[in-house]
């Protein structure tokens, strides 16, 4: 494969995919794919309870398509649902313990995966790319 021949849009969508599939291999012992890992990290990384119209927007999902993914998790009893006396139509998500417990043991599998995939590039390099994939995210956001 000869990347130089690659659009920055074919290379980007490339480039993540194969991020996707080295994550959902390293995880793969687990149980959890690359989605679920990552709903799993962004309810982990939340003070309180989150809705699940917000895990969806957080993965860039739609809320149709967020609640199969949280209904494995809640199976796998690493997420649970709770409905606030306040408001009965909502539903926040919360970790579980066995959910933190995995949470816990699979960040630092990614964070040693992310090590060892970015181990090459100079930093100075890597912080000009996450400028500018923060510049593009924002731009596509708002269109």
């Amino acid at each position: 494969m000869n990347v130089s021949e690659f659009n920055f849009s074919r290379l980007l969508h490339m480039t993540a995919h194969a991020w996707r599939q080295a994550i959902d291999r390293r995880m793969k012992d687990s149980g959890l794919s690359m989605s679920s890992w990552l709903a799993v990290a962004a309810i982990a990384g939340e003070e309180a309870p989150m809705s699940q119209k917000e895990l969806a927007h957080r993965l860039g999902l739609e809320d149709a398509s967020v609640v199969p993914l949280i209904d494995r998790l809640v199976r796998q009893q690493l997420v649970e649902r709770i409905q606030p006396e306040e408001d009965r139509r909502k539903r926040l998500l919360h970790l579980t313990s066995r959910g933190a417990k995995l949470y816990e043991k699979l960040k630092i599998e990614a964070d040693n995966l992310r090590s060892e995939l970015l181990m090459d590039i100079n930093p100075q390099e890597l912080a000009i790319t996450e400028h500018v994939l923060q510049r593009l995210l924002i731009a596509t956001e708002a269109k």
